[in-house]
C-alpha cells in the first residue's frame, strides 16, 4: 500500500511540476482560442476531456464554429487523433495494462488519457519504479494534467476579454519550447538525436520548401534518429 501511494505521489507531483507547465501553457493558448472563438466554456472543457489531444481540439473549435457537419467534424477529428494510436499503444504496452485486474472501460479510460507528455514520463519511470506500480504513478500523473489543464483553459479562456491579444498569446510560443526540452530530456538517445537533427534541418530548408521543410525536418530527423539508435546498439552488442 505504501508503494502505491508513494507512486501516486510521484505522479501527482510529476504533473504539477514541469510536465504541467508545459500542457498548460498549450491549453492556456486553446482556452484563448476558443474565447475568441466565441465556443460555450462548458463545451471548450467537454471537448479538452473528451478529445484529450491539442491537434485535435483546435480542429475541433475551428470546425464547430462554422457549422461543420457533425459527420464531417466527427471524422476530421477522428482522423487527427489517429496520429496518436501507436504511442498510445507503447503506453499501454509500459504500464503492462493486461497485467491490471481493472474493466475493460478502466482500460479505455487510461488508454485514451495517454498524451504525448504522459507517454513521456512514463518512459522514464519506467526505470525508476516497478511495472506494478506505474498505472498507479499514471493515474496521479494524469490527475494532476487534467486539473491544472482545465484550470488554465478556463483562464485563458477568461482573459482572452480582459487583456489585449498579444498579451494572452505569450504563453502559446512555451508549447514548442516544452516539446523539445522534453525529448532532449528523454533517456533514449534516439529522441535526442531526432530532435536536433530535425531542427537544423528545418530552419535550412525552409527559405527553399516552405511549410514542407517542416515535415521533411521531421521525416529525416527521425531516421537519423533511429539510425543513430541502431548503430549504438550495434557497438554494445560487439563489446
Amino acid at each position: 500500500m505504501k508503494k502505491r501511494d508513494s507512486a501516486f505521489k510521484k505522479g501527482i507531483l510529476t504533473g504539477f511540476g514541469f510536465p504541467g507547465i508545459g500542457m498548460s501553457a498549450a491549453m492556456f493558448g486553446y482556452g484563448v482560442f476558443a474565447g475568441e472563438a466565441g465556443l460555450d466554456l462548458f463545451l471548450c472543457l467537454g471537448a479538452l476531456i473528451i478529445l484529450w489531444s491539442m491537434p485535435g481540439m483546435v480542429i475541433f473549435v475551428s470546425l464547430y464554429t462554422i457549422g461543420t457537419p457533425i459527420l464531417l467534424l466527427f471524422s476530421t477529428v477522428l482522423l487527427a487523433n489517429m496520429r496518436q494510436f501507436f504511442l498510445v499503444l507503447s503506453g499501454m504496452t509500459i504500464i503492462n495494462i493486461h497485467s491490471h485486474k481493472i474493466s475493460f472501460i478502466s482500460k479505455l479510460l487510461w488508454a485514451h488519457l495517454i498524451s504525448p507528455t504522459g507517454w513521456a514520463e512514463l518512459t522514464k519511470a519506467k526505470d525508476e519504479l516497478e511495472e506494478k506500480e506505474l498505472l498507479t504513478f499514471f493515474k496521479g500523473l494524469t490527475l494532476a494534467l487534467v486539473t491544472i489543464t482545465s484550470f488554465t483553459t478556463v483562464l485563458g479562456y477568461k482573459l482572452f476579454f480582459f487583456l489585449p491579444a498579444d498579451i494572452v498569446s505569450i504563453p502559446i510560443f512555451i508549447m514548442p519550447l516544452y516539446l523539445t526540452i522534453l525529448m532532449l530530456r528523454a533517456v533514449e538517445i534516439y529522441y535526442r538525436v531526432a530532435v536536433i537533427s530535425g531542427g537544423i534541418i528545418c530552419p535550412l530548408l525552409f527559405p527553399y520548401i516552405g511549410d514542407w521543410s517542416l515535415i521533411i525536418a521531421g521525416l529525416f530527423g527521425g531516421t537519423i534518429g533511429l539510425f543513430t539508435s541502431y548503430l549504438v546498439q550495434k557497438g554494445n552488442s560487439n563489446v
